[in-house]
């Protein structure tokens, strides 16, 4: 049953003359292959519902939703989980409230709390220092800083990270339930979660009070499509979040859109559990065959308290002596593959279970070309160049809000010790900000950011060398 769906089917169908939105009119006016896709965007019309207040099939669709996510409610996100990460923030916090915040948090939630002049108070995540990469937050890190902020108005970690490490959630439920603060999560990267018991646990399933799931991330939907899930007990009212999530949402939501996630949870609903059991036994024969043939390793998190997604395919390239940079271009320029990201000893790859045994054959064949190629030649480039991620949070000068709009110059890296940051700095991958905008810039900072670029990393936030500081 997709209601949304089958509705836009049946008003195609039945041959209407539209003289209401969208201009193109059921794709008159759209150009070859948009034609198909246009023939089902339509405007709310008698029968199609309304997805500010929904009465008809879009209720029916976000019942059927609800019921295969495994929450009490569900809204469905057109803007992607940016928008259901600012409609959580809205509705815990007021103006002038601070949320206690993992710091590999979405640059969406830092941007949310500027729109409503919040403070984050930051928890370093958990690092996987033999491979530098974030892990996640967990429970212990956590809890000293609930007590030291009993005035903090929520708790918001990002789980699953992008590397498919999953911290233990249910210690952290227990936590906000102990201090009686909700908890709020980014699982924006774990949509597929419930459906295989080898996958990790979700966060409604694990008590959360609310989460964000991206629904094109890893399921059969297009992009922008996206879940925000709630619980009736929750902390959080569902009238409180349902007036936020109206708020940050259009009022000229794509059908198209809302009929993706019909579709993708349906297909979910009915398949679910086969698809992704398939995809676990060729994920399987691919590491045995690339342990086997290939010197390159497949990464999984061994710290305590973590999962790893089974879905995430990490690639580390140190032992064959080429970045996880060259590796990817490598990838995609020679053989047509294109990865998810790179970083300097990995390359991150999403499988779906829509990837067959063909695609991995490509892949363990191209693996093992580079294999041959690179092998055993020389040292891991820049390997021993980097140190580790910084396990300290930049001293806060200035309230995030006031920061991003005050004035601000340009310097050089190699001259901002002792500035006040005016924009994120970010490195791509893994996402995480090393410094935010009102945060001190350290001398230790601007050389490893320094470091970075000598690295190659893509650094948001860094543009020629330089980068932007408040003036006082």
């Amino acid at each position: 049953m997709k209601p949304i769906y089958e509705m836009l089917k049946a008003y195609n169908e039945a041959n209407p003359l539209p003289f209401h939105m969208p201009g193109h009119i059921l794709g008159r006016g759209l150009t070859d292959e948009m034609k198909a896709a246009g023939s089902l965007d339509i405007t709310e019309v008698p029968g199609s519902d309304c997805l500010h207040q929904p009465e008809g099939v879009i209720k029916d669709a976000l019942m059927l939703t609800a019921q295969c996510f495994g929450s009490d409610y569900t809204f469905f996100l057109v803007n992607g989980s940016t928008a259901g990460i600012h409609a959580m923030l809205q509705a815990a916090l007021d103006p002038g409230d601070k949320i206690i915040l993992g710091r590999d948090c979405h640059i969406s939630a830092l941007n949310g709390l500027a729109q409503i002049n919040c403070e984050p108070v930051f928890v370093l995540p958990e690092i996987d220092n033999a491979y530098r990469i974030p892990s996640g937050v967990t429970a212990a890190a956590l809890e000293p800083v609930i007590k030291a902020n009993p005035d903090a108005r929520g708790i918001l970690v990002t789980r699953p990270g992008y590397y498919g490490t999953a911290s233990n959630l249910e210690d952290i439920a227990q936590l906000a339930e102990k201090y009686r603060i909700p908890l709020l999560v980014d699982e924006a990267h774990g949509a597929h979660f419930r459906f295989h018991k080898n996958l990790p646990q979700t966060a409604m399933e694990a008590g959360a009070d609310l989460c964000v799931q991206s629904l094109h991330k890893t399921l059969p939907a297009l992009t922008q499509t996206a879940l925000l899930h709630g619980r009736n007990n929750g902390i959080i009212s569902k009238d409180r979040i349902e007036k936020t999530v109206s708020m940050v949402q259009t009022t000229s939501p794509s059908y198209i859109l809302m009929a993706s996630i019909d579709i993708a949870r349906d297909i979910m609903e009915k398949q679910g559990e086969y698809l992704y059991e398939k995809l676990r036994q060729l994920i399987d024969e691919f590491e045995r065959k690339l342990c086997r043939d290939t010197g390159i390793k497949r990464y999984k998190c061994m710290n305590e308290g973590i999962e790893n997604d089974f879905s995430r395919i990490v690639l580390n390239f140190e032992d064959i002596g080429i970045s996880g940079f060259m590796a990817e271009e490598i990838l995609r320029t020679r053989y047509g593959i294109v990865a998810e990201m790179a970083d300097l000893n990995n390359v991150v790859l999403i499988a779906v279970p829509f990837h067959t045994s063909e695609d991995f054959d490509k892949l363990l064949s191209a693996l093992k070309n580079i294999t041959q190629e690179f092998g055993g030649m020389r040292e891991p480039e820049n390997k021993s160049i980097l140190p580790l991620w910084p396990n300290f949070l930049p001293e806060r000068a200035i309230p995030i809000r006031k920061a991003l709009f005050a004035d601000r110059h340009v310097l050089p890296i190699s001259k901002s010790a002792g500035e006040i940051s005016g924009s994120f700095i970010t490195p791509y991958p893994p996402g995480i900000p090393l410094i935010c905008p009102g945060e001190k810039i350290t001398t230790d900072m601007a050389e490893y950011i320094s470091m970075l670029k000598e690295c190659d990393y893509t650094i948001h936030g860094i543009n020629n060398g330089n980068i932007e500081v408040i003036k006082l």
